[in-house]
């Protein structure tokens, strides 16, 4: 008698539908070296929304119960919120752990930048509310291990930013799970004094570096460079820094407003902080936090400059060496494309008017709920004229060698950052394409031959996705395109 077969499923490419404990997985988010995610929902609760759902590529995975200690005990807006725990059992009879987690669209880092050009205030902000999840990460005695572009995750609808992917960090009584002298990380976010303790200690194989909050923050400040100069500082392995620029007694790497002129100037002060060879240097987390957030508040109009200029020639005219960096950037370095900049501010906007639906809507198909959805709709629409879409950054950060990244959609929230003082959007001399013209419904308002809708925000206040007119605030009516009446094109 032949053996019946166990079922071929593969953690890493379930079925859509798939039940795993009381989730139900409805789309896929990404895969890392040890987890993969999906979007999942709650059996019999739809309408709580989706979570992401890290599922353990390996049975029983250790690595699993740590990052669910660490999330479960942090409670913080710009931390993943836990959603629970459990295994999900193969056919094969092993089973694999799991964790649920809230789920947040978002851009990672410097995909974010590449498709923006932000100014150092909006860059004090972001980096002020990562430094407030790594207070709150600190404050239960763990440190994160992995801070990086990659893992850091900017939401367009709010600004609101996320640290996320715990999948690496470590607390206080943990148990280690690797075998090496370093603990999980990405090289070119390490540490010159992990560096330093693998000279000292790299010939004992017992020797385990104990990775402290100043990692953490002398990762934050790789990131905050590349994020303002498209660059990495110079290397921290010893046997690639020639120059000696992370010893004890160096001066560091080169200032990154020497690089880009247009860094504000205590915003460059403090990465030079964060990137200093002695730990003790770069303060505690909150320090940086609260320092951040007052520059970001007292620093004058020259931080909301936009941080890279204009791309001015075509791609058959940049240098060889150009090209060659522009094959990660997706672009010149400390140079930004007009019109991908214009369409993903667009694309943003239609976020912002989107989650406007969700948030001002009392009732699900109520009348003004379904305006408001034809208003998103609209500003969509208005979104698609413009042309093209933007190029996609290729992804960064390689090299994890912990449970790192796993997606680049989870998680939760912070208070949004104020938008930039001075923007102003006004209504144009004649109606957008595809805007419902005079005469309008009742409750609608007529503008220069076009119908809109009046906002409860009067200006200055209007959101930037807005238009002023006589001290209102105001959206164009554009209507949703018709239901397609056949099945075929």
């Amino acid at each position: 008698m032949e053996r019946s077969a166990v079922p071929e499923l593969d953690p890493a490419s379930l079925p859509m539908g798939t039940q795993v404990g009381p989730w139900r997985l409805e789309g896929w988010g990404g895969r890392g070296t040890y987890g993969v995610v999906y979007r999942a929902v709650r059996v019999g609760r739809e309408e709580a929304g989706c979570v992401a759902l890290k599922l353990a590529l390996h049975p029983e995975d250790p690595r699993f119960e740590r990052e669910v200690k660490l999330l479960s005990s942090l409670r913080h807006p710009s931390v993943p919120r836990f959603h629970g725990h459990g295994g999900w059992r193969h056919p094969s009879g092993a089973v694999h752990p799991y964790l649920a987690m809230q789920w947040i669209h978002g851009r990672p880092l410097y995909d974010w930048a590449a498709q923006r050009n932000p100014s150092s205030r909006q860059v004090l902000r972001v980096l002020a509310q990562v430094a407030r999840a790594l207070e709150a990460v600190h404050a239960v005695h763990a440190v994160h291990r992995d801070v990086k572009g990659g893992n850091v995750l900017v939401r367009p609808a709010d600004g609101r930013v996320f640290l996320t992917d715990l999948g690496s960090g470590h607390y206080a009584g943990a148990s280690s799970l690797t075998q090496q002298v370093l603990p999980p990380g990405t090289p070119a976010y390490r540490s010159p004094e992990a560096w330093r303790f693998v000279q000292r200690f790299g010939h004992d194989s017992s020797a385990r570096y104990a990775a402290t909050p100043a990692d953490d923050l002398f990762a934050l400040g790789v990131t905050a460079c590349r994020l303002v100069t498209d660059e990495y500082p110079p290397s921290t392995e010893p046997g690639e820094d020639t120059a000696g620029l992370w010893r004890v007694d160096s001066e560091g790497p080169r200032p990154p407003a020497a690089i880009n002129f247009r860094v504000e100037l205590r915003l460059n002060a403090l990465i030079l902080q964060l990137l200093s060879a002695r730990p003790e240097a770069r303060g505690t987390s909150a320090e940086l936090a609260r320092t951040l957030e007052e520059v970001a508040e007292q620093a004058g109009p020259e931080a909301d400059h936009p941080l890279f200029a204009w791309e001015a020639l075509s791609p058959a005219s940049w240098s060889p060496e150009d090209v060659a960096i522009a094959v990660g950037l997706h672009q010149r370095p400390r140079r930004r494309d007009r019109q991908v900049v214009r369409l993903s501010e667009q694309r943003d906007a239609a976020e912002k008017a989107e989650e406007l639906t969700r948030v001002r809507a009392p009732a699900e198909g109520s009348p003004w709920r379904t305006r408001l959805t034809a208003l998103a709709v609209g500003v969509l629409m208005l979104v698609g004229d413009w042309r093209g879409e933007p190029r996609e950054a290729s992804p960064e950060d390689g090299g994890t060698a912990g449970l790192g990244d796993d997606a680049r959609t989870f998680v939760v929230a912070s208070a949004p950052a104020p938008s930039p003082k001075g923007i102003r959007l006004e209504i144009p001399p004649k109606p957008f394409k595809g805007q419902r013209k005079a005469p309008c419904p009742k409750g609608d308002v007529e503008i220069r031959g076009g119908c809109w809708t009046k906002l409860e925000t009067q200006a200055p206040d209007c959101q930037e996705y807005a238009y002023e007119w006589k001290g209102g605030c105001y959206l164009p009516i554009i209507p949703a395109a018709p239901p397609a009446t056949s099945d075929h094109p």
